[in-house]
C-alpha cells in the first residue's frame, strides 16, 4: 500500500470512529495549537491513536499534533446513574483527568505515552471499571495492522 493512502486511510478511520465516540462531547483546548503550516488535501496522521471503549459504544481519538485537548465522556450505566469521565490527550499521550467512580483509579493510573507503554503494569491501558471505560494508546503502525488482520 503506497505511503499516502496508508495517510489517508489512518487519518479518515480515526475521524469517522472519533465521531463514533465522543459525538456529543464538547473538547476543552488548554493550549492553542498554532497554525505553523498551510492546509494540505492529504492530513498527517497522529502520533498516536487513543481506542475509547465504553460499554455500549467505541471510537478513537487521533493525539494532537501541538497543545492538550480534553473530552467528556457522558453516558447513562445500566442501573441508570450517568458517568462522566473526562479524557485528557497530550502530544505524546493521553491520561483520565476526572471521573465520577467512587475510588478514583483511574485517574491515579498516570499517563500512558508512547514511550512509557511498555514499563506500566496495564501497558497501553487506562481502565475505569465502574463507569466501564477503557482507553488503549496505539501507534498508526498498530492501527493499519489491526485494519489489516479484520
Amino acid at each position: 500500500m503506497k505511503e499516502s493512502a496508508k495517510r489517508i486511510l489512518l487519518c479518515l478511520l480515526a475521524g469517522l470512529l472519533w465521531v463514533t465516540a465522543i459525538a456529543a462531547a464538547e473538547p476543552t483546548v488548554t493550549a492553542q495549537p498554532q497554525a505553523t503550516e498551510e492546509p494540505t488535501d492529504s492530513p498527517k496522521p497522529a502520533k498516536g491513536y487513543v481506542l475509547v471503549t465504553t460499554a455500549t459504544q467505541s471510537g478513537w481519538l487521533p493525539l494532537p499534533e501541538e497543545g492538550e485537548v480534553s473530552y467528556p465522556l457522558r453516558q447513562l450505566l445500566p442501573n441508570g446513574t450517568e458517568a462522566v469521565n473526562t479524557i485528557h490527550l497530550t502530544p505524546e499521550g493521553v491520561y483520565m483527568e476526572d471521573s465520577t467512580c467512587e475510588g478514583h483509579d483511574c485517574v491515579q493510573q498516570g499517563e500512558v505515552t508512547l514511550d512509557n507503554r511498555a514499563e506500566r503494569i496495564l501497558g497501553n491501558m487506562i481502565i475505569c471499571l465502574p463507569n466501564q471505560v477503557t482507553l488503549q494508546l496505539y501507534t498508526p503502525e498498530e492501527l493499519l495492522e489491526m485494519v489489516k488482520g479484520q
